[in-house]
């Protein structure tokens, strides 16, 4: 492990924020999993597509979506607003919704550059053609992220939150050594 990864990995709170992201992102597989399998069924025998195709589209969308949101969870739970076991259930819902909302920031950023991309270079390989109706491209991608960063908030927030919670009692059995402490705790 490099000196960098190790240092990360030791910094206080940052294993207890990738365990959380890990459980996010393993409910999200599951969720994608199923609607990849429901989907498939309800296609059953009428679609030209080969099935290869349809999964490479869920593979791309879980990697669009549910890594850059359980990223986000785990920088929240980790750098800006831990969750420790002497928090109100009032502050540790909202610092989940705030964990939710990092990561569909993230979501959106990352949505907004692969859309973005994929309308300026109108699916061409490696090559970039601005036309005339770039900026409405460019629009047109910015909403398209908005609403999949804004679906995917609400989609998750309940879970984030029950993550929080599930959190904040293991922190109560099993109390840190050190204080938890993070960007919003320290403005």
């Amino acid at each position: 492990m490099t000196t960098l990864a190790h240092r990360v990995v030791r910094q206080r709170g940052f294993l207890v924020a990738l365990a959380s992201g890990l459980v996010v992102l393993a409910v999200n597989l599951v969720q994608n999993v199923l609607n990849a399998v429901i989907g498939q069924l309800s296609f059953l025998g009428t679609s030209g597509v080969p099935a290869w195709q349809w999964w490479a589209g869920y593979a791309a969308q879980f990697a669009s979506i549910a890594v850059p949101l359980a990223l986000g969870v785990v920088l929240s739970f980790w750098f800006i607003a831990p969750i420790g076991p002497d928090l109100h259930i009032a502050h540790v819902v909202t610092r989940a919704a705030l964990a939710a909302a990092v990561g569909s920031g993230l979501v959106f950023l990352v949505n907004l550059v692969t859309t973005g991309i994929s309308l300026v270079t109108n699916g061409l390989m490696g090559q970039i053609r601005l036309t005339a109706d770039a900026g409405d491209q460019f629009l047109r991608a910015l909403g398209f992220s908005a609403v999949i960063a804004g679906g995917q908030l609400v989609t998750v927030a309940p879970l984030v939150i029950l993550v929080g919670v599930l959190l904040r009692m293991w922190l109560e059995r099993h109390p840190s050594e050190f204080e938890i402490v993070g960007i919003v705790d320290t403005a």
